[in-house]
């Protein structure tokens, strides 16, 4: 059984293009495990570059991603 699609927010107005690419780099990340794995996997690896505390249950966790943009994973 497939999890669901996980909800990916173009919330820097990108381009329709741009965002398709990269929210298609992104669909299999259902978890924070899944987005440490796929980001260390890269070539060359990208360790998070911070984690922001929202509250005692929620995260913000911080990647750099290529062309100066950033990727935020919400966890809770």
């Amino acid at each position: 059984m497939s999890a669901d699609p996980f909800p990916v927010e173009n919330r820097a107005a990108l381009p329709a293009d741009a965002f398709a690419a990269l929210a298609a780099a992104v669909a299999t990340h259902h978890s924070v495990e899944h987005a440490l794995d796929g980001h260390l996997g890269m070539t060359p690896p990208v360790p998070p570059a911070d984690m922001v505390t929202q509250d005692e249950y929620s995260h913000d966790v911080l990647f750099p991603h290529p062309g100066g943009r950033w990727l935020v994973y919400d966890c809770t």
